[in-house]
């Protein structure tokens, strides 16, 4: 290559070993599949599709009624709410792919360039796409302070998950929260997880009406060194920090795992061993436990879903009105012609919350809540 152009230099048959190129070509997609297909679940479950380029949150007053008296005129009310405006942020992206004339048609001594060597450069494109779509989303989840976007030249707020930062929390099922203490950024307060851990976590979400009885699953997404102590749990015994387990961890369906007497399994049966195509290892009373190498060490992510890509979902992704310009758009270049021939693979979005009290996130660890590094805005 020489500075992302890709010459005729670049066009190769076999590596010095003897190998076909083509095959390692297809072996290269075949790499970057993996990684697409390791991301795209945790998309779908955490996030949907926006139309909306600014969200209204109204903060209705509260009356109560008065007794009535014989003669006397009851107080007048009137409506006076309170309107807090949200916006999803958007961006625009691009990469670019660029070839020499003598690159895809040769140069008398070596043949053109193949097609498997020009999709490799489409299928990085595609993995770049991907790889965007979910920094977007995991950052939009772990970073607990709210950013601002400008719409139409005014600044708006883009909130986090709740962070006490006074901002109106809507009451449920007769409980009422601080807004200026309440958050769903938390941290465990030990250097070991525990029982309470999850319980507590869980509580964040299906307190604000996420649960089951409102149509939600609610997941525990955890790497595996926390999910190796998530499986130690058992009902009524002593875990760390000497807590006692309110639940049994239970093992999903096709572990080979037999349940011992005794174990109590909510809802009546093990869990099925995936949810919206992800690895579901088990359940913790109502709760499953999803184990995914993307979720830091460290770290637990308590969410409620309504399925893949539901429009329920807790971050919303932000893409641009005219439906020509969604998704990986390809555009020509600067050049179309000879020497060099090249094209602009194009993408607009921006991901944000939509949901703040459908999620919850905790660090493992004494002190404060900390953004792990790889999802903080900056990286």
């Amino acid at each position: 290559m020489s500075k992302g152009i890709a010459a005729s230099g670049d066009i190769l048959v076999r590596t010095r070993d003897g190998q076909d190129l083509n095959a390692i070509w297809n072996g290269f997609r075949d790499i970057l599949d993996t990684f697409n297909a390791a991301r795209q679940p945790l998309i779908d479950l955490l996030s949907y599709s926006v139309t909306d380029v600014i969200e209204d949150i109204v903060e209705a007053g509260t009356e109560r009624f008065e007794q009535a008296s014989e003669f006397g005129l009851p107080k007048s009310i009137r409506s006076a709410p309170v309107v807090n405006q949200r916006a999803f942020p958007f961006t625009w992206y691009d990469l670019r792919q660029s070839y020499t004339f003598q690159f895809l048609a040769g140069n008398g001594n070596t043949a053109g360039a193949t097609s498997a060597q020009i999709d490799s450069v489409l299928q990085m494109a595609m993995e770049a796409d991907n790889r965007l779509q979910f920094e977007q989303v995991m950052k939009s989840l772990f970073n607990s302070a709210n950013r601002s976007t400008n719409v139409f030249n005014t600044a708006y707020s883009v909130t986090a998950l709740y962070n006490a930062d006074s901002m109106f929390i809507p009451p449920y099922n007769g409980v009422s929260f601080n807004r200026a203490t309440h958050t769903h950024y938390v941290n465990s307060g030990a250097a070991t997880l525990d029982s309470t851990d999850l319980d507590q976590l869980a509580l964040l979400v299906t307190e604000h009406g996420y649960d089951r009885a409102n149509g939600y699953t609610t997941i525990i997404l955890a790497n595996a060194t926390e999910t190796a102590v998530i499986k130690t749990f058992r009902r009524g015994s002593t875990n760390n920090n000497a807590q006692v387990a309110v639940y049994d961890f239970i093992p999903a369906t096709g572990t080979g795992f037999l349940l011992p007497v005794g174990w109590e399994v909510a809802g009546g049966s093990q869990p099925g061993p995936t949810f919206a195509g992800m690895n579901v290892i088990g359940s913790y009373g109502p709760y499953l436990i999803v184990e995914n190498g993307n979720i830091p060490s460290g770290y637990l992510v308590a969410a409620a879903s309504q399925g893949r890509s539901s429009n329920l979902n807790i971050v919303g992704i932000r893409e641009h009105p005219d439906a020509s310009l969604r998704g990986l758009v390809i555009k020509p270049g600067n050049n179309a012609n000879y020497p060099i021939i090249d094209s602009m693979f194009i993408r607009g979005l921006g991901a944000a919350v939509a949901r703040r009290g459908a999620a919850a996130v905790m660090s493992v660890g004494a002190g404060a809540y900390s953004v792990p590094a790889q999802y903080a805005w900056s990286a």
